[in-house]
């Protein structure tokens, strides 16, 4: 029969079998803090390109929609998303639009007719799941399954504009 030796435990490797067990949940975890990391960085980019957008059309009353949205997907989009791939800027309906709609001032009266145009912007983006074994846990959130995960951002500001008496033609807001 073999001594021991002083000092010496009979658990020895005992913590490679451990840490085998826990090892893919924990990468699982790190890499899936990474995807949120970048997907929730776009949607902030996102966000903020939406309001510089809004901010664009506000200030420059006769700029038309399809100016606008040109402005947002060739110009404030690209600087604001990091790793920005213009094909996956969603367009068309349930896409990114803009829209102007007449509303009246909250200092509105009978006797003192005020209204605003207000600048709708809406911004959708499909920002890609760059992890694998993250993507396909978390692909179908947004209803699809085409390896991205789908943001939608909307902003409104008002029209620089004199006081108007109607909204004319524009659909109220």
């Amino acid at each position: 029969m073999k001594a021991r030796l002083p000092g010496r435990s009979g658990d020895r490797g005992q913590a490679l079998p451990e840490f085998a067990l826990l090892a893919p949940v924990l990468f699982l975890m790190l890499f899936a803090v990474i995807q949120f990391g970048f997907t929730l960085g776009g949607y902030i980019g996102m966000s903020n390109a939406a309001r510089e957008t809004a901010r664009y059309a506000a200030t420059v009353p006769t700029a038309t929609s399809a100016q606008v949205l040109t402005e947002l997907t060739a110009r404030q989009l690209p600087k604001a998303i990091l790793g920005f791939r213009p094909g996956n800027v969603v367009l068309g309906a349930g896409g990114s639009t803009i829209a102007y709609c007449g509303a009246a001032n909250p200092n509105n009266n009978a006797g003192y007719p005020s209204y605003a145009i207000r600048v709708r912007v809406i911004a959708v983006y499909r920002h890609p799941l760059l992890i694998p074994l993250v993507g396909g846990i978390v692909d179908a959130l947004d209803g699809s399954t085409d390896n991205a995960l789908t943001s939608r951002v909307v902003e409104e500001m008002r029209v620089e504009n004199p006081r108007l008496t109607s909204t004319g033609s524009l659909p109220s807001c």
